[in-house]
């Protein structure tokens, strides 16, 4: 019998999640790209590429960053960014630093996104659930 392909974990994690944008209230949308392991040692930064076009965010994770500061922390490596747009269907498309590709199609409410289309074997995870973002 033969033996199944065991998939590799994700090692990333996506949160999407509306926002109240502080300077206009115009609706918006925080995108977080998080790595599943938390660091024990220091706080470390995900380095991300962005793009926006109509109503598709294009992602690139480039790798992890350590940042200036040396303070010891406890905590997944994080990118973030906050994109002005209204209710309707968002397309985010996020590109591994190896190249892959997972696409996640979302419907914005003003209280909640719902995902209409994900990848069936996503190296980044999706979630709703919102993280506190840095001032």
């Amino acid at each position: 019998m033969a033996r199944k392909k065991k998939l590799p974990e994700a090692e990333y994690r996506l949160r999407v999640f509306p926002v109240r944008n502080e300077r206009n209230t115009k609706p918006a949308v925080a995108v977080v790209v998080e790595t599943t392991k938390e660091f024990v040692s220091f706080h470390y930064e995900v380095l991300i590429a962005d793009r926006i076009v109509g109503n598709t965010i294009t992602l690139k994770i480039l790798g992890l960053h350590t940042p200036m500061s040396v303070m010891p922390g406890v905590g997944p490596a994080r990118a973030f960014r906050v994109y002005e747009h209204g209710l309707g269907t968002i397309a985010i498309v996020i590109y591994s630093p190896d190249g892959d590709q997972n696409v996640y199609k979302l419907a914005m409410r003003s209280s909640s996104i719902d995902v209409i289309e994900a990848p069936s074997r996503p190296f980044i995870l999706f979630s709703p659930q919102p993280v506190r973002l840095p001032e």
